[in-house]
């Protein structure tokens, strides 16, 4: 597998730019200003005290702007961080590619990630390896395929994307697996029949109103912006193809875990319990209030309480409702870690003979999802831990965490 470089990297989904990128990614209208924030008294969320010895308050946390960083961002703009003793300051990077180097340089020690990313970055996989800790997932659900408007109508199944241009936001993402995955059910080599470009979410609805891609698998807002823009339509909401499916995820450098295992702790639970609260069907609109103003998404509330409440126009003249559009469950699941290795090796994204054997796999997944934090942290929350993933049904297929190395076949079987 050809080495991906730093350059590869810091070039990946550059985008368009100027006056394009300015036209199509800007909000639809000014982001509201920021209210005034949350003090530690009256955070919501549970109700529990700083931990006693965090080693360092203060610390820098990397986020895309994007709703699927809305645990991280609201836990900054409702004064949760504050409420579990952390002074935390938020860096907004517009790329996963710029993440990740900001992440591999030490430029932050914990940061906003898609959910194979510590997977990669742990192992080696791309420039800058890492040993890195995910202790929890920010969001399930949440994406959508969305396609522009000259489609509609004319795409009903995988088959029928044969010849597009589709974007995706990062090699290493569910994004790109789930896609690939998706495309091959109509009998399509997606590294043959179809172009899939690396793009930042915000350059996505640019490229799509100039035609520079058909459509593209990715994160909202970008996917109800090309609907408010008469841009697109959602094809499918990836809920539909993968439903309870992780995406994005919270990685945290394992040095810095270890050498500051309080403010690891206060860390992890302050965004449990900011994804907790989001979660709750009640907190949706305030949700995206708070998280609405520039120097977080930059978005109008309407547009965000749209995709938080699932209640939103497609595209197509019909309106939907549908509250589990976005989930935020935040429990590293390991089945979800096994299938993203599968998937990784199946793409060419990882060596062929990385891991041979289940417990290799399990091993991989156990040394980088971090479920004892997480367990921790539901039971410092007083919030019952969800019960474990066992079988995912993924694109009309059943992943079986016993059984599941013919999934590292460019074509699965069914058996």
């Amino acid at each position: 597998m050809a080495e991906f470089s730093r350059r590869r990297l810091l070039g990946a989904g550059a985008g368009v730019a100027g006056a394009l990128a300015a036209t199509a990614c800007a909000p639809l209208a000014p982001a509201p200003p920021a209210p005034a924030p949350s003090s530690a008294t009256t955070a919501p969320g549970a109700a529990v005290g700083p931990l006693p010895g965090i080693e360092k308050p203060k610390i820098t946390v990397g986020f895309i702007p994007i709703t699927c960083s809305s645990p991280i961002v609201n836990a900054k703009a409702l004064g949760i961080y504050a409420k579990h003793g952390l002074d935390v300051t938020l860096k907004k990077f517009s790329g996963w590619a710029e993440v990740w180097a900001a992440y591999a340089t030490g430029e932050i020690d914990a940061s906003h990630m898609l959910a194979p990313m510590p997977l990669a970055i742990d192992q080696g996989l791309a420039s800058g390896r890492m040993r890195t800790r995910l202790p929890l997932i920010t969001n399930t659900n949440g994406q959508a395929i969305t396609l522009h408007r000259k489609h509609l109508g004319r795409v009903r199944e995988p088959a029928d994307f044969a010849g597009f241009r589709l974007a995706i936001p990062f090699d290493y993402s569910v994004h790109n697996l789930l896609l690939r995955d998706y495309l091959s059910m109509g009998g399509l080599d997606p590294d043959v029949d179809v172009e899939l470009r690396v793009l930042r979410p915000p350059d996505m609805v640019a490229n799509l109103l100039t035609g520079g891609v058909d459509g593209y698998l990715g994160p909202d807002p970008f996917n109800q912006r090309a609907v408010a823009t008469g841009a697109g339509y959602l094809f499918t909401l990836t809920r539909d193809l993968w439903n309870g499916h992780p995406c994005c995820s919270f990685g945290v450098n394992d040095e810095f875990a270890r050498e500051n295992p309080v403010t690891y702790q206060a860390l992890t639970r302050a965004i449990h319990d900011a994804a907790l609260w989001s979660d709750q069907t009640q907190n949706r609109s305030a949700a995206a209030r708070s998280m609405a103003p520039e120097q977080f998404l930059n978005q109008q509330p309407a547009l965000l309480e749209a995709i938080l409440t699932g209640e939103y126009q497609d595209g197509t003249g019909i309106p939907r409702r549908v509250p589990d559009r976005v989930r935020f469950q935040p429990y590293p699941q390991e089945t979800f870690g096994l299938w993203m290795l599968t998937q990784l090796q199946r793409w060419g994204l990882a060596e062929s003979d990385r891991w041979v054997t289940p417990q290799q796999y399990r091993d991989t997944v156990g040394a980088v999802f971090d479920a004892e934090a997480s367990r921790a942290a539901f039971d410092a929350l007083g919030v019952p831990l969800p019960a474990p993933a066992t079988g995912l049904d993924i694109n009309g297929r059943r992943f079986e965490p016993d059984n599941f190395l013919h999934w590292t076949a460019k074509q699965v079987s069914t058996t």
